[in-house]
């Protein structure tokens, strides 16, 4: 069967996905018809029915800022701009006097809010526009996590790029080497239980064939376990607010915190609604070498 496919073996060989328990989730993802989405119904984990589409060589040829949304990088930063100053803000005491490196680092917006107050900003990032601009700038980049010497980072930021990994326990345990004795690695991924799964408009937008695996608690954990993590904490957050969801409630499409912020004022008890519920759209994760 397909998902005896890395990364789907790897589910499988670590109790997350079982044959008798595999339904069809949606039939396709939003960019292509020919690629299923499956979930395992005791675990909730959701995958792909195949990766043969999806390797690293995917990323390196991408070109200028669009994979972002943007011409160029100053572009591309701008649309970025509130999930880079909010991890900043977030990670910040984390990073804060450590060597860093951001894995996944995309257009690097997070480096250049970081860079003042940590030792040293770095990042890895196949594709290589971005990595090009980067360099330009004076960060040290490398293509492959693969690339960057053992044990020569503190801290070690995978920002919604976990998802993407043919093959995740083999790149966690790259992360790991990266690391320092006691270093720690920061993840923030996609949600399986995000309550908007629930509706079958955000299933045919959110669905993309680069997402190869949508995590649960239970299953990150399990990974930062195998790939020798130990400290591991998980905690749901939710990136969007409660103008998001209605849009989708009443629009049926993205956008709504353009549309309907006059719901905003109630977001935080709504957060906290979803974080009671294991129904935010994001996890993070924390764990040490």
């Amino acid at each position: 069967m397909l998902y005896w496919q890395l990364p789907m073996k790897e589910l499988h060989d670590l109790g997350l996905v079982h044959a008798g328990d595999v339904e069809s989730f949606y039939p396709r993802v939003r960019d292509r018809a020919d690629i299923a989405v499956l979930r395992d119904k005791k675990t909730g984990v959701i995958f792909l029915n195949t990766t043969e589409h999806m390797d690293v060589s995917h990323y390196g040829a991408l070109k200028g800022g669009s994979y972002w949304g943007g011409t160029d990088r100053r572009k591309a930063l701008e649309l970025y701009k509130e999930d880079d100053e909010r991890r900043a803000a977030q990670f910040g005491a984390l990073i804060k006097g450590k060597d860093f490196i951001d894995i996944g680092c995309g257009t690097g917006g997070l480096l250049d809010r970081i860079k003042d107050s940590a030792k040293s900003a770095a990042g890895v990032e196949p594709q290589n526009y971005a990595r090009e601009e980067l360099e330009k700038l004076g960060y040290p980049m490398y293509r492959l996590s693969t690339d960057v010497p053992s044990g020569s980072f503190d801290v070690a930021g995978l920002f919604h790029v976990f998802e993407h990994f043919t093959e995740p326990l083999k790149t966690l345990r790259e992360a790991k080497d990266i690391l320092r004795p006691g270093g720690a690695v920061v993840l923030e991924v996609p949600h399986a239980r995000d309550v908007l799964l629930k509706l079958e408009a955000f299933r045919a937008f959110t669905l993309w064939s680069e997402h190869l695996i949508l995590h649960t608690k239970d299953s990150l954990a399990t990974y930062l376990e195998a790939a020798g993590f130990k400290d591991v904490r998980i905690e749901g957050f939710q990136r969007y607010p409660l103008s998001n969801h209605i849009g989708w409630l009443v629009d049926g499409s993205p956008g709504g915190q353009k549309r309907h912020t006059a719901f905003d004022t109630s977001t935080p008890a709504y957060a906290q609604l979803l974080q009671e519920t294991d129904q935010t759209d994001t996890l993070i994760a924390f764990a040490i070498k």
